[in-house]
């Protein structure tokens, strides 16, 4: 189910009052269906505060939640949520997608040859930066991307997994 846009209260700026919510069951959303609440955010950030979001910075959110919320479907059988905020002043989204599954996903060595396993890849290429983090019900994976700046190189240093105490990778 998604959530409109939250209300701008006086004074607060596009971190406060720009978010976007989609919530699953059993059947997940198609990768469509979750773009369209990036696209959603996205105008919402250049109409209400006049932020001009470049069409390859759109392009790259889209791809990272078609990515991401693809991957929470294939990998964990719901409920899960994709929350997307936008962040530091209008310059950043943060694209969080939350699923059950307790297994944490490891981005592979680029190989043009391999078929398939690219998403986590190209999440961490886009992204400023990418956070994974157990939690009681599964994991949240947080991807985020600039809007304003060109991309940075991958590093190793941009991906960062946090473990509950008890908890141990898969």
């Amino acid at each position: 189910m998604s959530q409109p846009l939250m209300k701008q209260a006086e004074g607060q700026g596009p971190d406060d009052a720009l978010r976007r919510h989609l919530a699953w069951g059993g059947t997940p959303p198609t990768a469509t269906r979750a773009r369209a609440e990036a696209d959603a955010l996205l105008s919402a950030l250049q109409h209400a505060y006049q932020v001009r979001v470049a069409p390859r910075a759109a392009d790259d959110v889209r791809l990272v939640v078609s990515e991401l919320v693809s991957n929470a479907a294939r990998h964990a059988p719901g409920p899960g949520r994709l929350d997307l905020q936008v962040a530091d002043r209008g310059r950043t989204v943060r694209i969080t997608v939350r699923d059950t599954s307790t297994v944490i996903p490891q981005p592979w060595p680029a190989n043009p040859r391999r078929p398939g396993g690219h998403g986590l890849e190209i999440v961490k290429a886009l992204g400023r930066r990418l956070t994974v983090q157990q939690t009681g019900e599964g994991k949240q994976i947080t991807a985020e991307l600039a809007l304003h700046q060109s991309r940075t190189s991958p590093g190793p240093d941009r991906y960062y997994v946090h473990r509950t105490p008890d908890a141990t990778s898969g």
